[in-house]
């Protein structure tokens, strides 16, 4: 009886204290997952000082946990496949599309956490934007553009931040023209136009033209990524690609205290933009601060516009959100994405 007595005042101790620990990691794993990962993340790496197998796992960890919780955030993707972390004989990716897995190779040998971190986003970043990429576009650009992504994904770890950019340093050592490209991306994506705009026209034709590799497509590219970065800096008076694989039209929407009447200019730059290049297949409206509202405004009569001579417009994004404008940070910015389809001969003149 006493031994019974004694047990159960035993359970009652062990339960006061781990009761209330296992309810807030309850709580935590409902309501909070990705605070609770970075919790078992912490309890990992005291762990690991003492085991390799352990540093592995912290490490596998890390990059799954930075992936699932920048890069969707960061860049729109609906689902991003599950990173795992192996040790072999060369980094590498490996996408696993049936199991929804992108495993991530690492060179047997480095023991330095950040640096795997650091290899192990370089090298998963191709694969979860498009691996066609790889294929399509130079590989010095794709490695520019996965360092950038990666340092911003990083941003929270600055150890991974120097390793990335110690990796990428050789290749743009001696590159002054990718040395000024990365500059650019930078300041486009201030403007969080390198997110909504570069990325998903890069991975539209990446995917469209895979798997040949057209050396002509760089400089088109760069002219993209020019001509945004002009935007940026409010330095494009012709916003208009019209290229074989880039056939885009930027409006900037200004003035609104006016709505209706600031609107039909722009409507009208719209039909002479068409005119001028009737295979536009893109129009990007922008806005900023007061003049979202216009630019909002624009979509109807814009598209009752197109309707009457023939093309019809379709809605494929809307954001607004906080950005650097023109050096303003804290700006209320504003990014819609509206593909042209021909539905029949022009009956109107332009």
């Amino acid at each position: 009886m006493l031994e019974e007595v004694n047990l159960l005042e035993l359970w009652r101790t062990v339960w006061s204290i781990l009761g209330p620990v296992l309810t807030v990691i309850l709580l935590l794993y409902v309501f909070y997952p990705e605070k609770l990962e970075k919790i078992l993340i912490q309890v990992l790496k005291l762990f690991s000082l003492i085991s390799d197998q352990v540093e592995k796992r912290v490490v596998s960890r890390e990059v799954t946990y930075i992936v699932s919780t920048h890069f969707a955030k960061s860049f729109y993707f609906e689902e991003v496949p599950k990173v795992i972390v192996k040790w072999g004989e060369e980094d590498e990716a490996i996408l696993d599309l049936k199991r929804n897995m992108l495993v991530v190779v690492l060179r047997k040998g480095r023991k330095r956490r950040h640096e795997n971190i650091a290899r192990a986003l370089l090298k998963a970043i191709p694969e979860l934007l498009a691996p066609e990429m790889k294929v399509v576009y130079d590989l010095k650009f794709v490695n520019s553009l996965s360092a950038h992504i990666a340092r911003s994904l990083a941003r929270e770890y600055q150890p991974v931040i120097a390793a990335i950019n110690e990796f990428i340093a050789s290749e743009i050592e001696s590159d002054k023209a990718l040395k000024e490209l990365i500059s650019m991306l930078i300041e486009i994506d201030d403007q969080s136009l390198f997110s909504r705009i570069l990325l998903p026209e890069l991975i539209r034709v990446a995917r469209s033209r895979y798997p040949h590799r057209d050396p002509e497509i760089d400089e088109e590219v760069l002219d993209l990524i020019k001509m945004l970065h002009g935007l940026v800096r409010g330095e494009i008076s012709k916003p208009l690609l019209c290229t074989r694989y880039f056939k885009i039209l930027f409006v900037r929407v200004a003035r609104p205290e006016k709505i209706m009447a600031a609107l039909e200019p722009h409507i009208q730059f719209v039909k002479y933009a068409i005119k001028g290049c009737p295979a536009i297949e893109t129009i990007y409206v922008l806005a900023a601060g007061k003049n979202i509202v216009a630019a909002k405004a624009l979509k109807s009569p814009l598209e009752k516009e197109l309707e009457n001579i023939g093309i019809k417009c379709r809605i494929i994004s809307e954001h607004e959100y906080t950005g650097t404008y023109k050096g303003a940070p804290h700006m209320r910015l504003y990014v819609c994405k509206i593909e042209l389809e021909r539905t029949m001969q022009a009956s109107t003149p332009l």
